[in-house]
């Protein structure tokens, strides 16, 4: 065996241990956050000694933990333990918390010390009585079973999707979700940054520009009862476009004009943001693929491929509003994609015309009977304000129930 290889694979099981460690490390710390938020929310419900610390309560039990050196347990972090545990009380269901358990390799003795060492029967300065607490109180909660009850989790959220859940996710990941409160959005968001391994940054960059509104999720009730009813999203080219993509990663905002090729070239330097922009399972193919008819060039910006759709994707870029030209033009691209380029295994070719501006109507009078499928959507170089984003959306909703209702 060469020296290199010798040194290359030890770095690489070194790597890996540390991921390991770090990825156990994480479920661990998460369990013992909601345990946490679990206890506190009990006492409050059935603590006979409640009037003694009234709404002190965190900041008394937070100043006793540390006094005791237990880390991590500061106010702030307490309050973010309890609404841990208050978004997700399924957790306290007996068909999970065991299974969640056993797999972060906590054993009901090791809680049992640890929690019996850390609790005590009274927190008042100067004493030091432990009490001791059953390890089956661990998997009752009544009051977390209670809520679980009045909102029954979905039928695939069981212990193995919260498994995935919490080996996936950090923790930092999981109370960025806690602040959502509609639930279906929040679902929509755990399944999405573990699909597709968000980033914290990336995750929250994808919740401030509004990306479950902007997918359209919550305007399609079929793909509301798939998520539901599978814990998925429907696989058709209608629940992949986005409108609007918002680009302000390109960083275009400051010049006072750019030319297509500019937009281009800066999504190309910029291609890891702008596949995360466009959602999961986009592989990128080739920038300016040329199209050759009666010995004429016709060249497509951009070319990707999509894994779960199986089909081509191709994108037109424009700078200004859109014109209805713009769809004969993709619907030429697209007709010479499936006869010339596609497999004959592959569905037909999805066109995406990216404009800075359209209007609905013309849109629709210019899309409409065509045999492939064509959509426009628009993009925006700097973030917009959260209303002007909502009006967009509300217009958009407003449309297309307009549409549906029309003979």
């Amino acid at each position: 065996m060469e020296y290199n290889r010798l040194l290359a694979g030890i770095s690489y099981i070194n790597s890996f241990s540390q991921i390991a460690v770090a990825r156990a490390v994480n479920q661990t710390l998460t369990l013992r956050n909601w345990l946490i938020g679990a206890y506190i929310i009990e006492y409050e419900q059935d603590g006979v000694d409640r009037a003694t610390y009234a709404t002190q309560l965190i900041e008394i039990l937070a100043k006793d933990l540390k006094r005791q050196g237990v880390p991590g347990v500061a106010a702030s972090n307490l309050r973010n333990f309890r609404q841990f545990a208050l978004v997700y009380p399924h957790l306290a269901q007996d068909t999970i918390l065991p299974r969640l358990l056993s797999f972060a390799r906590l054993s009901p003795t090791e809680i049992h010390q640890t929690v019996s060492g850390e609790l005590r029967s009274d927190v008042t300065e100067g004493t030091a009585d432990t009490i001791e607490i059953s390890f089956i109180d661990l998997l009752l909660f009544p009051s977390l079973q209670g809520r679980a009850q009045d909102k029954p989790p979905l039928p695939w959220q069981d212990a193995e999707y919260y498994q995935r859940l919490f080996a996936t996710l950090s923790w930092s990941h999981l109370i960025e979700l806690c602040r959502i409160s509609d639930r279906l959005k929040r679902t929509f968001y755990e399944l999405e940054a573990v699909k597709s391994n968000w980033s914290l940054r990336e995750m929250k960059r994808q919740m401030n520009n509004m990306l479950y509104e902007r997918v359209g999720l919550s305007k399609d009730k079929a793909a509301v009862l798939t998520l539901t009813q599978q814990g998925q999203l429907i696989d058709t080219p209608q629940t992949l476009i986005r409108d609007p993509y918002i680009l302000e990663f390109l960083g275009l905002a400051e010049r006072p004009a750019y030319s297509e090729n500019d937009l281009e070239q800066a999504l190309i330097d910029h291609l890891q943001e702008f596949m995360q922009e466009l959602g999961r399972d986009f592989c990128f193919v080739e920038r300016q693929f040329r199209m050759t008819v009666e010995s004429e060039h016709h060249f497509l910006d951009l070319l990707f491929y999509h894994r779960s759709l199986q089909c081509l994707i191709a994108i037109d870029l424009k700078l200004g509003k859109f014109k209805h030209d713009y769809a004969g033009q993709m619907n030429f691209y697209l007709n010479y994609l499936r006869e010339n380029v596609a497999y004959p295994h592959e569905n037909p070719p999805v066109g995406i015309i990216l404009c800075a501006e359209r209007d609905a109507e013309t849109v629709r009078y210019a899309t409409t009977g065509l045999d492939n499928q064509l959509f426009v959507s628009r993009y925006l170089i700097a973030l917009p304000s959260e209303e002007t984003l909502k009006q967009w959306l509300r217009e958009e909703q407003e449309r297309l129930g307009q549409t549906k209702t029309q003979p």
